[in-house]
C-alpha cells in the first residue's frame, strides 16, 4: 500500500528565471536552497522542507511539453511530486505502481532525494519522492546531484 505524506514539490518551466526567482522569494517568501543551472535551475523551499518549488528556464515557450516531462520546452507545470516519509515507503510505492501496471518511466537517486517518475492516465508527469533526512544540509553544501538510476526488486 502506498503512503503518500504530502505534496513534495512542483517543477515549473518559466520564461525568465531571475524574474520568477525574485517573485517567489520576495513576494511569496520562498527561500533559495540551491541554484544549479547544470541540473536545471533554482530550487526553492518553504516551511523548513527541502525543495518545494523548482524553477527551470523554458527554452521554447510556444512548444508543447514533451511526453517524458522534460523541463525545457513549454511553459507551466512540468511535474508534480508527492512525498513519502521513509525509503521503505518509497519501495512500497514502487511495488504499488508495478501492481497497478503503471509503467515507471525512470527512478533516479538525486543525492538529496530519491524519485520515481510515472504518468497519470492523462499523461501528466508525476513523481513520488523520498527526501533524505539531511537534505537541507546537502543542498546547503551543493549536493553534487549525480542522477543515478535505481530500482527495487521483490
Amino acid at each position: 500500500m502506498m503512503k503518500l505524506q504530502r505534496l513534495g514539490h512542483v517543477l515549473i518551466a518559466v520564461r525568465d528565471i531571475a524574474k520568477s526567482k525574485a517573485f517567489y522569494t520576495r513576494v511569496l517568501g520562498f527561500k533559495v536552497l540551491e541554484e544549479d543551472p547544470e541540473h536545471g535551475g533554482v530550487f526553492l523551499s518553504i516551511g523548513g522542507h527541502g525543495n518545494t518549488l523548482d524553477l527551470f528556464p523554458c527554452t521554447d515557450p510556444a512548444a508543447l511539453a514533451p511526453a517524458d516531462g522534460g523541463p525545457t520546452a513549454g511553459l507551466g507545470v512540468r511535474h508534480t511530486a508527492f512525498a513519502v516519509e521513509t525509503e521503505d515507503d518509497l519501495r512500497d510505492a514502487w511495488h504499488a505502481l508495478e501492481d497497478a501496471h503503471v509503467p515507471i518511466l525512470r527512478a533516479i537517486d538525486h543525492v538529496s532525494q530519491m524519485s520515481i517518475y510515472f504518468h497519470d492516465p492523462d499523461g501528466n508527469l508525476l513523481e513520488i519522492v523520498w527526501e533524505r533526512p539531511n537534505a537541507l544540509e546537502l543542498f546547503a553544501r551543493g549536493r553534487g546531484d549525480e542522477d543515478k538510476p535505481f530500482s527495487y526488486s521483490r
